[in-house]
């Protein structure tokens, strides 16, 4: 172990050192207070309400019972490899080899993958506001310095011109995720050009968090890889797309010879993901588009339905073009997101993200998950829609 993990102090016992401000997660925050409370109304977390496809579960137990348990390669199976390199051709429109993926325990740790190879200690990482709090725990875990750009509302679209006034000579990377969490937003094809001639210019590596890629309301989304696939790190996750967030299964897509690198790292960070797991997704890609249509198109319902309530009750909330997420507008209650969601909790049973969560730019917000159910989100959003109207209600006890 490195010192800077884990060292002696002189006369004392062992104690851990890694920094003060690892970041703790607003959203898990809620989370954990909701699994207390009994009756919740669960809209904070995205995660599907659906089963995976029942095919994908018994190639699983097909796996493990044909004596597929071993270690494998740390690139991941090559049948899986090779589907996947299909799969990023066939919808991201970018022409990968089986060389150039890894395969992941999840997304997360594909995320914490790009950081580790192409960042070192003291190097600058540009990352969105709003954007997914979990960046920050990769990033500062490794002594990396985050520099925020903001997404400004309504359209939630990087800012170019802020971008070059953020960029110093220790700039290394730039983190995108499109379509975004909390927003949703897919920014036109002119911005990401934008953005790819940005990285282009001043040399950094794009690493682009695309989890929600195959969850759009629109035509499509540009990919920087499409444009800029020699600086480009996919990252991608079966999580969403699949409804199987507890599987952890995920890959990383990027240009060799880095792709050799990164494998290289991750032998000694989880030596290979779990054969049966592997098997599965493979399945998945197989077998899962009439399944993505399906849950695409219960996320679309409601997405229309909970713009059409809040709508009713003049509250204001931002349209996504894609994921399953909506910003609510709280700013008539006066209340930081954090307070209001804790009260909402407390006091009407109603979960939702406090937009803190996700960056100083969304703190005037909440996210609404619509990956919970159309139930959940009729009664949940009812509840919210009413306070809103009559936000003395949800004062602070005293």
């Amino acid at each position: 172990m490195t010192e800077s993990f884990l060292h002696q102090e002189r006369g004392t016992s062992v104690y851990w050192a890694q920094p003060d401000n690892l970041p703790t997660s607003g959203i898990r925050e809620i989370l954990d207070i909701a699994l207390q409370m009994s009756g919740a109304i669960r809209l904070e977390t995205g995660e599907p309400n659906f089963p995976p496809d029942p095919a994908v579960i018994d190639a699983f137990y097909e796996a493990a019972r044909a004596g597929h348990n071993r270690y494998t390669s740390s690139w991941g199976i090559l049948p899986l490899r090779e589907a996947l390199a299909d799969k990023i051709r066939s919808v991201n429109h970018v022409i990968r080899s089986p060389e150039e993926i890894l395969v992941t325990p999840g997304g997360s740790p594909g995320l914490f993958l790009a950081f580790l190879g192409t960042l070192g200690a003291g190097d600058q990482v540009l990352v969105p506001n709003p954007g997914w709090p979990d960046y920050l725990g990769g990033i500062r875990a490794l002594h990396l310095d985050p520099i925020f750009y903001p997404l400004p509302a309504p359209q939630f679209w990087p800012d170019l011109s802020v971008l070059e006034e953020l960029v110093t000579p220790r700039t290394r990377a730039i983190v995108v995720n499109f379509p975004g969490n909390p927003a949703g937003s897919i920014p036109p094809r002119t911005v990401i050009e934008a953005l790819v001639e940005f990285a282009h210019t001043h040399d950094l590596w794009i690493i682009s968090d695309e989890v929600y890629d195959q969850i759009v309301y629109t035509d499509t989304v540009l990919s920087p890889a499409q444009l800029a696939p020699e600086r480009t790190i996919s990252v991608y996750s079966f999580s969403k797309t699949y409804a199987m967030t507890g599987w952890r299964l995920g890959y990383v897509a990027l240009p060799w010879p880095y792709s050799e690198s990164l494998n290289r790292i991750a032998m000694g960070l989880w030596s290979s993901v779990a054969e049966p797991l592997q098997y599965a997704g493979l399945t998945a890609l197989k077998t899962g588009s009439p399944g993505i249509t399906t849950r695409l198109e219960h996320y679309r319902r409601r997405r229309d339905l909970a713009l059409n309530l809040l709508n009713s009750y003049q509250i204001p909330c931002h349209r996504p073009d894609g994921a399953f997420y909506l910003l609510v507008d709280i700013s008539r209650t006066g209340m930081r997101s954090r307070d209001f969601a804790l009260q909402l909790l407390e006091q009407e049973k109603v979960a939702v993200a406090p937009g803190s969560a996700f960056g100083s730019m969304t703190d005037h917000y909440v996210r609404i998950s619509l990956a919970s159910s159309e139930e959940d989100l009729t009664q949940g959003l009812t509840i919210l829609a009413q306070v809103l109207q009559n936000p003395i209600s949800l004062a602070p006890r005293r």
